[in-house]
């Protein structure tokens, strides 16, 4: 019996781990991800100062639990995503890929530098880059210094960027308490003042943090959606 059960455990690796099964399920997420996205009654507020950047010299930060309404809101807008090489991350490269994404793979814990080496040769090819500051795995609400590094080397501002939408779900199994917007929910991206790089003004992570945070409670107060940030 104990053979069996390794046998099908065993084969049950093989399947969801190969590229055909990866393939089907990004492509079949990357539809239903559109199609949700349909219907969700999403406002933009930009910021006078961000509005008037080179969108192709920008890095946008954001929170983890709050990247779902950005996904389908920056298709093929050569924003590219930095995606962890677990198997979850292999599929969200998938997805990210068929949604029109430039994708890096690498996160904070693995392949830090020839991650952050391979997205800097994409930014100078003409892209801006999107991260979740506080991810892969938290702590939440904490960013990792990988945006500074590229701030400083490449010259670039950060804009801090918050979504919300009421109604919402929170996903209390998801370190992130993953933000998922209800069906014909109001929603908002929030894209707030450009702060300085690193190279110009000495940003500091807690600075970064502070504006985005600041921005998070701000979105959520303008759907009137009770403070999320303090769960």
């Amino acid at each position: 019996m104990a053979r069996e059960r390794s046998r099908l455990s065993s084969f049950r690796r093989r399947v969801t781990r190969s590229d055909a099964f990866v393939g089907f399920v990004s492509s079949v997420s990357s539809l239903l991800i559109r199609a949700y996205a349909r219907t969700l009654r999403i406002e933009r507020d930009v910021h006078a100062e961000t509005a008037a950047l080179d969108p192709a010299k920008v890095l946008y930060a954001f929170w983890h639990g709050r990247q779902f309404l950005l996904v389908p809101s920056f298709r093929h807008q050569g924003v590219a995503v930095m995606t962890d090489l677990s198997w979850a991350g292999r599929v969200q490269a998938g997805i990210m890929t068929r949604l029109g994404y430039p994708v890096i793979r690498g996160s904070s814990r693995r392949r830090p530098v020839r991650a952050l080496a391979e997205m800097k040769r994409t930014l100078e090819s003409g892209c801006s880059a999107a991260f979740a500051v506080d991810g892969p795995s938290g702590p939440m609400y904490r960013s990792k210094p990988g945006i500074l590094y590229l701030a400083q080397k490449l010259g670039y501002p950060i804009v801090p960027v918050a979504t919300t939408a009421r109604p919402s779900w929170r996903i209390g199994s998801t370190w992130c308490l993953y933000m998922m917007p209800a069906p014909f929910s109001r929603c908002l991206i929030a894209m707030g003042k450009p702060l300085a790089s690193a190279a110009d003004g000495g940003l500091e992570l807690e600075e970064l943090d502070s504006a985005l945070m600041e921005l998070t409670e701000a979105a959520d107060e303008k759907v009137g959606l009770a403070c999320q940030t303090r769960s």
